[in-house]
């Protein structure tokens, strides 16, 4: 008996393709869904090779810009060009206004297939001495994005809404078909069960469905190394697992509701819904829910890009009083010796006042931060109940382009903003003019992709793994009442 379904097996899974093949429209729907795919993965190249573009332009334009500016140190201070020169590169006001560091956030190699949030976030600042919080908000758009939600025609879009699709378009009658019209019989006389041929169908579109994938994952690595060259990465390879691990759930449901031995067109209407309520309308609700349970005020981050004003500067009462306070802080500058009567004191005290308000607002931008970290990482452990806006979440984590590679980016900027303080303070608290030797101890940014293996994607891969085992195992059980 062994022996006799195992053949039952292979003729069933002959028949399916030489069925497959016979109906040239699949052949027509496949070379459409790859070509659709293909055009994914290209949106997501133009979108890369921009990027890599616009940072490169904005490096070597900040980085010439700062060579002009340091050639100030040779100039001819008896001319009045020399001299306007020379007094940008080493006074304390001018150099202030010129010394512009460029940062940048590089593409990672899983961005080509996720775009993700990209777009949201800033990838390149330009750093100054002043307000480091005041700068970044400034530059910066002021969101609280979750995820992409479908904003993006990329691969992970290809897979995570069009793939489903193809699923329930190749399979949604797979058994009814051959009920309605009659055929079933024949079928079932060569000794098919149902299972057997339900599982002949499945097999062969998850087959060809991981063919399709594979070629585009493959498409994408070779084009991230001959064009970017970035060879692959762990994080390609847990995408590509995800994207497997997503399409067979889709497999599981559609089989799930063949099992059911429904008409052909019950089956059409319950797999629009289900493409409906997994896709769009569970992943809507839970980000509304989400926002309500974990809020964030983003009015208290806004006001930081403002710049202070006021009077209070220009005060020498109030400016001694600070800078004595600033000394008590950071003690590297308790014996600063700035006249009052200058230009440099007030600067000094503009600047002062922003570190001070910075370390007191560092706090509220971490809380800030793991707030929509928080939300993330919810939307992102939801798979069992919510597998869109969890793979969704998940493919822009392992490109690095969600909240928590955009926070890392920050905190890295924030470090050569602070490297770059600790060069000109002592100029400008000790009322000297900024020497050759402080230019060339400016911090050079470079950007560490700190994405990590989370035990999130993990789990939930695991997770969505069981699910559709389930989901099997259960239909198995309702095929053999039907």
């Amino acid at each position: 008996m062994k022996n006799s379904n195992t053949v039952y097996s292979k003729i069933s899974l002959k028949t399916q393709f030489w069925l497959f093949k016979k109906h040239s429209i699949n052949s027509v729907i496949l070379f459409a869904f790859l070509a659709v795919g293909m055009y994914g993965l290209y949106q997501g190249f133009v979108f890369k090779s921009k990027q890599i573009e616009t940072i490169e332009n904005f490096k070597t334009e900040k980085e010439r810009d700062l060579a002009v500016l340091i050639r100030g140190f040779d100039a001819d201070t008896t001319t009045a060009k020399g001299k306007e020169d020379y007094e940008n590169v080493t006074g304390l006001l001018s150099s202030n206004r010129n010394i512009t560091l460029p940062v940048f956030k590089t593409p990672s190699s899983t961005s080509l297939f996720c775009i993700g949030q990209a777009d949201v976030f800033p990838y390149y600042y330009t750093v100054k001495v002043e307000s480091f919080f005041m700068q970044l908000f400034k530059q910066g758009e002021i969101a609280n994005p979750l995820r992409s939600l479908a904003g993006h025609f990329d691969t992970s879009f290809w897979i995570i809404y069009l793939l489903p699709l193809l699923i329930i378009i190749l399979c949604f009658n797979s058994l009814s078909n051959e009920l309605d019209n009659g055929n079933w019989r024949l079928i079932n006389s060569q000794g098919i069960s149902k299972k057997e041929w339900l599982k002949s169908k499945f097999l062969l579109v998850g087959l060809i469905i991981e063919l399709m994938v594979v070629f585009i994952v493959v498409i994408g690595l070779i084009v991230n190394y001959c064009c970017f060259n970035q060879n692959p990465t762990i994080n390609d390879f847990l995408f590509f697992v995800g994207a497997n691990l997503y399409f067979v759930f889709w497999l599981s449901v559609v089989y799930c509701i063949n099992s059911m031995g429904k008409t052909t067109s019950t089956n059409a209407l319950y797999c629009g819904i289900m493409w409906t309520m997994t896709c769009i309308v569970i992943p809507t609700l839970s980000t509304a829910l989400i926002e309500k349970i974990i809020p964030v005020d983003n009015t208290a981050i806004s006001r930081m890009s403002r710049r202070p004003q006021g009077s209070k500067f220009d005060d020498p009462t109030y400016g001694i009083k600070l800078i004595k306070q600033f000394g008590k802080i950071y003690p590297e500058y308790k014996n600063a010796n700035i006249n009052p009567e200058t230009n440099a004191f007030s600067f000094a005290v503009y600047l002062g006042y922003h570190r001070l308000l910075d370390d007191a607002n560092t706090v509220k931008v971490k809380k800030y931060f793991e707030n929509i970290e928080q939300r993330q990482e919810l939307i992102n452990s939801s798979c069992v109940v919510n597998p869109t806006a969890a793979i969704d979440g998940i493919f822009t984590s392992l490109a690095s382009n969600d909240a928590l590679a955009n926070h890392s980016f920050v905190w890295q900027t924030k470090t050569l903003h602070d490297s770059l303080n600790a060069i000109y303070y002592p100029a400008l608290f000790f009322d000297r003019t900024v020497t050759k030797k402080d230019y060339d101890a400016f911090p050079v940014f470079k950007y560490k992709n700190t994405a990590s293996i989370s035990i999130t994607i993990l789990v939930c891969y695991a997770l969505m793994g069981l699910l559709s085992a389930f989901i099997f195992a259960m239909s198995n059980r309702m095929l053999r009442r039907i």
